[in-house]
């Protein structure tokens, strides 16, 4: 297409544009309106293959002649002239240009970021999986040799080491108690027994029906008893109270929590399990 002397061939503007567009799409729709109302008016007739062609040259050629009627009546825009203002469009057009790619930039970095993030975590959580990975097959090569060449005989003298362990590991707890029972909680004085007689109003001196006075027993006899229920007789762990019991041994025990009393008997207290792990 020429063009007159000194106008230079440019895109149309955005309202050209946008103008020629509206008028399509309107074109568009009456087009689809008339083939709605031809479908639905008769039946499709029949016609031989260079017939149909012929139609689909001929509307085809109607369609390029609208086309180009259209053409010849718009106007065509062009840059002006003037130097400046051409100046001034090209460089508000390419500021345009800049600032869309360097949003574009800005969302690039960000998506970047991310992925790198995303891609660390994954980094990070591969190397622990293989750190368990690598944990397992090692205990699972152990237990495998452990399988293969140990026997019952290995076993049997590994648990008596164990057991001969554990009773010495037993013995000397024991004995530290013991030591610690005998320091800070010794047996009772006549001189305590008189004071929580009297602070009590009770005849603790004394047995029922006899002049013989109580012997109270230690308190590390006491731990031993409940201790040995404990183990001995798990379904039955319960010790029964009786007179030679000194009341304020047994205050202390229940007053921090080392032993429990029965639920349906005051008179029945046992170890509170710690070796399971709860009350």
């Amino acid at each position: 297409m020429k063009m007159t002397e000194g106008v230079h061939p440019v895109t149309a503007p955005k309202e050209v544009v946008n103008r020629i567009k509206a008028e399509c799409e309107q074109l568009w729709a009456e087009v689809s309106k008339i083939h709605g109302e031809v479908v639905a008016s008769k039946e499709p007739v029949s016609c031989s293959q260079e017939d149909a062609l012929l139609k689909i040259y001929q509307v085809k050629e109607k369609r390029l002649r609208a086309e180009v009627e259209l053409l010849k009546e718009k106007k065509v825009e062009a840059l002006p002239t003037n130097q400046e203002v051409l100046h001034g469009i090209l460089k508000a057009e390419l500021q345009r240009s800049v600032s869309e790619l360097t949003q574009t930039l800005s969302n690039v970095r960000a998506e970047k970021q991310i992925l790198e993030e995303e891609n660390q975590r994954l980094a990070e959580r591969e190397s622990q999986h293989d750190a368990i990975k690598e944990a397992l097959e090692s205990k699972l090569a152990e237990v495998e040799h452990e399988v293969t060449h140990s026997t019952a005989e290995g076993y049997l003298k590994d648990l008596q080491q164990k057991n001969k362990k554990a009773v010495k590991y037993m013995n000397t707890v024991m004995l530290k108690m013991k030591e610690f029972v005998d320091e800070h909680f010794p047996p009772p004085t006549e001189e305590d027994i008189e004071k929580w007689t009297k602070k009590h109003g009770k005849s603790g001196q004394k047995s029922h029906g006899s002049n013989t006075r109580i012997k109270y027993l230690p308190l590390q006899t006491i731990l031993e008893e409940l201790m040995n229920s404990c183990m001995d007789t798990p379904h039955n762990p319960y010790v029964t109270l009786d007179e030679t019991y000194w009341p304020p041994y047994v205050e202390l025990l229940l007053r921090y929590d080392i032993v429990l009393k029965h639920p349906d008997d005051d008179m029945k207290i046992k170890l509170v399990p710690f070796h399971l792990g709860n009350a």
